[in-house]
């Protein structure tokens, strides 16, 4: 990573954004006299929660209302009881699928938090990893060091023996680019109060260095500071230091988030079987949540562990007002919003059902389609061959030899004369 904003189109670009929400609230409290990088990233992180919400609140609302309706599931459950066979299987999962749809249930709502939570991670990993990119008044504090070592003759081989002699992780490949003052910044970017000492000496020969030093790690060191210590930029590593509590809260608050949550049920024993098992295998997300912020700057892993934290308070307080609400009424509510959306979506297509992405798929796996396509084939085989019952003249037929009457013939019981006596009883009954 370098000073320079990267990460891509659209990492990037998310970096940005989420990189100028950070900047505001870190001027926010500057201005009150408070230089914390983890105030800001905690506030941003409820910050974000918040703007959240309404999906999380979306899927805790979906999975309460098919709890409620749990004897409506139970009754499509016992009318296919022992159905094994292809048909009754397919004619169960549509009309499941029918039931959700008539209350506005939607159980990928889940999936879609956690897939938007990602590209968040992602993209804050950018931002926390490289806070002068994104933060002006942290990177005013590293420009009159960077100025001073830019002086120095041979910087740049000073300074890639630095990185290399104290070891600082994730400072940029130095030997691939041109010196510039934002590259020493995304070096200096990465050192606690020790590596900064340490500057000062490395390039004694230019005492500005030594002086921008003394007047700017107060507030560098301050701005980086979590409580017991703990530096932000700075992953935490396996060394027994004050900065594995974050790593351990992010397992604690992660595994809470999880055992809080409220079970997702579809009204069909085997889904919900499945769907058991796989919540058991996200278990192992507190886990993995562990390790990952073990290893990337604390920063990152307390966004992680507050995010956490924030999701158990926003569960537990969603809980609390289900259990407490008349849940009629919200069903009738949400039916009726399900009602009048399907009736708008087929004002917007004249009249025609048109359905969407997620739609087409969950027909697809419950056969829906075929069983629709069967019944236009069979009825449009129909309509053809009356169409051409109603038409049918045949290359056996003869005329009489008068030709006022001109009255088409065929020979006695030939497949033409019995066609074309069908066709003669379909038009008279047709006129009548």
């Amino acid at each position: 990573m370098i000073l320079t904003q990267s990460g891509g189109f659209i990492l990037g670009n998310l970096a940005k954004l989420l990189g100028w929400i950070m900047n505001g609230i870190y001027n926010l409290f500057s201005n009150m006299g408070v230089v914390s990088i983890a105030l800001s990233i905690i506030v941003f992180t409820v910050v974000v929660r918040l703007l959240m919400f309404p999906l999380s609140i979306r899927t805790t609302r979906s999975s309460k209302i098919q709890a409620h309706l749990r004897p409506e599931f139970n009754k499509i459950n016992k009318k296919y009881k022992g159905k094994k066979d292809q048909n009754s299987i397919l004619a169960k999962s549509r009309e499941t699928s029918a039931l959700q749809k008539q209350y506005g249930i939607k159980t990928s709502t889940g999936c879609l938090t956690a897939l938007i939570q990602l590209p968040i991670f992602l993209s804050l990993y950018n931002v926390i990893q490289n806070i002068p990119a994104y933060v002006d008044k942290i990177k005013e504090l590293y420009v009159p060091i960077a100025d001073a070592i830019m002086k120095v003759p041979n910087a740049k081989d000073t300074l890639i023996k630095f990185v290399s002699d104290n070891s600082i992780a994730r400072a940029p490949d130095l030997s691939k680019v041109d010196l510039s003052v934002n590259y020493v910044i995304d070096v200096l970017a990465k050192c606690g109060g020790d590596a900064l000492d340490k500057i000062s000496t490395v390039f004694s020969s230019n005492p500005e260095v030594a002086k921008a030093v003394a007047e700017n790690k107060d507030n560098i060191v301050a701005s980086n500071d979590f409580i017991l210590g703990i530096n932000l930029s700075e992953a935490p590593g396996w060394a027994w230091t004050w900065a594995l509590i974050i790593p351990i809260s992010a397992f604690l608050f992660q595994f809470l988030s999880m055992k809080v949550a409220p079970a997702q049920s579809t009204g069909d024993p085997q889904q919900d079987a499945q769907m058991k098992s796989m919540r058991k295998f996200l278990m192992i997300m507190p886990v993995m949540s562990f390790f990952v912020t073990i290893g990337v700057p604390a920063g990152l892993g307390l966004y992680w562990a507050v995010s956490a934290a924030v999701s158990v308070l926003i569960t537990l307080a969603t809980n609390f007002y289900y259990s407490h609400a008349d849940m009629d009424a919200i069903t009738e509510k949400a039916r009726l919003k399900a009602e009048k959306k399907h009736e708008r979506k087929l004002a917007r297509n004249g009249g025609k059902e048109k359905k969407g992405f997620l739609e087409k798929m969950q027909e697809a796996a419950t056969g829906q389609n075929k069983e629709e396509q069967r019944s236009q084939d069979s009825e449009g085989m129909q309509k053809f061959g009356s169409a051409r019952l109603k038409s049918y003249t045949s290359a056996t037929s003869y005329k009489n030899d008068s030709e006022e009457k001109k009255n088409v013939q065929y020979k006695p019981g030939s497949i033409a004369s019995k066609a074309n006596a069908l066709r003669d009883y379909y038009n008279k009954n047709e006129k009548e």
